[in-house]
């Protein structure tokens, strides 16, 4: 017998006990991207700056945080935050068992893996302000309001879209 929960979606969220270096990041998502059955995923963490914001070296370049490019279902990236949160949400409950099982591939230390309401369901008012009427729904509550650029990408079969105000 079906029942609601076997076919309603599912929000995740994996929290590694640290933040992730890039070659790690990206052996998960591999992981995670080869469990199946994501409807949408959000990487969460704290910015990688280009320059230095302040102090003494203000606006000098950092040269650790450049070319983070991440490869994640054959396609590539730039990695602009550090991992701390993936946020993830699922077709059914079905592949909860194998994303767990990815994550202890993937991870060499602990984590935790939360269930719960990560992602909007409706537009808010920032999500208008952003996109307008959005058809997608699966976009919304992937960009930070507060953010003065707009990063976002998008993997498909075809290619990888980001949407950037700066390139």
């Amino acid at each position: 017998m079906v029942t609601e929960s076997d076919t309603e979606s599912i929000q995740v969220e994996i929290t590694p006990q640290r933040y992730l270096m890039p070659a790690t990041a990206q052996k998960l998502l591999n992981e995670i991207y080869a469990n199946g059955g994501i409807i949408r995923i959000m990487i969460h963490g704290p910015n990688l700056p280009r320059s230095v914001p302040y102090g003494p070296g203000r606006g000098t370049p950092i040269d650790e945080n450049r070319d983070l490019i991440i490869e994640v279902g054959g396609q590539a990236f730039e990695l602009s935050v550090k991992v701390g949160r993936i946020r993830l949400e699922l077709e059914n409950e079905k592949y909860m068992s194998g994303l767990r099982a990815a994550c202890e591939r993937a991870l060499p230390f602990t984590f935790q893996i939360r269930r719960g309401k990560f992602f909007h369901s409706r537009p808010t008012v920032s999500d208008y302000a952003k996109f307008g009427n959005v058809e997608d729904k699966r976009i919304l509550g992937l960009i930070d309001p507060k953010a003065k650029k707009e990063r976002l990408a998008i993997l498909s079969e075809e290619k990888v879209t980001v949407e950037d105000e700066e390139r």
